[in-house]
């Protein structure tokens, strides 16, 4: 004999039927759901990164002649251990994947090709070889090695950071060599790079522009660039550190106060 079950109770066991969840249309719409969560996440991410990048160490990598030995190596590892920083330790503590530095460098390397080649090269008539993106990926995949290997936040910021920044100038090297090839131009001794600059005139503020320094070579990278970088990995350390306590304690409160509505 069946019995019927009134409108209302047939209305909550549909409601709590788990059994829809294997059904071949609703996994379906679930993986898509998914896809489009992760690729809305990665581009929110990635756009975050851009322009965090661009406002502070943008200027230094947009073109191949302002990547000199002063500027360039020193405020782009401190921005990027800002960023980093802020998602290592969260990412670390709740799910123990050591990628947040990998991530956040190829994010940046697929974002800045994107614009690189469409605004400056396209639009703007740049040829690539002038506004080319720098490389970080190795950096940010020795940073995460550090990480998994010693699962330490604290060995992580003294030496993973350190490296960051520290090795920044030589696994750019071989991508920059070939522009600090010295060349003479009317009586003057400057770089390839200083010369494209020279001839590829910017619009921009006169304090921005690059003055090309008569019988000096300051794109060789001498004797101040080990000085650069050393100074650069402690600053990183620092900025690392900081960055790290900042969205440890931000991480902590949002636990307890989720912990406390539940």
């Amino acid at each position: 004999m069946s019995v019927e079950l009134p409108a209302d109770k047939i209305t909550d066991v549909q409601r709590f039927d788990l059994s829809v969840l294997t059904r071949p249309s609703a996994q379906k719409f679930y993986k898509r759901f998914d896809g489009i969560i992760i690729f809305v996440l990665f581009a929110f991410i990635a756009l975050g990164i851009m322009l965090q990048y661009s406002l502070t160490a943008g200027d230094w990598d947009y073109w191949v002649d302002w990547r000199d030995r002063r500027w360039w190596p020193l405020v782009t590892p401190i921005t990027f251990m800002i960023f980093i920083g802020g998602f290592m330790y969260p990412v670390w503590r709740a799910f123990r994947l050591p990628v947040i530095a990998t991530a956040v460098t190829t994010l940046l390397a697929l974002s800045s090709w994107v614009s690189r080649y469409y605004n400056f090269h396209l639009f703007a008539d740049f040829p690539m070889s002038f506004v080319f993106p720098s490389t970080y990926i190795a950096l940010g995949i020795l940073m995460d090695c550090v990480l998994a290997m010693t699962r330490s936040m604290i060995m992580t910021t003294i030496v993973g950071a350190f490296l960051f920044a520290g090795l920044l100038w030589p696994v750019n090297w071989p991508l920059l060599a070939a522009y600090k090839v010295p060349v003479e131009y009317n009586g003057l001794l400057l770089s390839v790079s200083d010369l494209m600059g020279y001839e590829y005139v910017r619009t921009t503020t006169p304090e921005y522009l690059r003055i090309i320094e008569e019988s000096t070579l300051r794109t060789f990278g001498g004797s101040v660039t080990p000085l650069t970088a050393v100074f650069a990995a402690f600053a990183s350390i620092l900025v690392f550190a900081l960055a790290t306590m900042a969205s440890s304690a931000i991480y902590n409160y949002a636990g307890r106060y989720t912990r406390r509505i539940a």
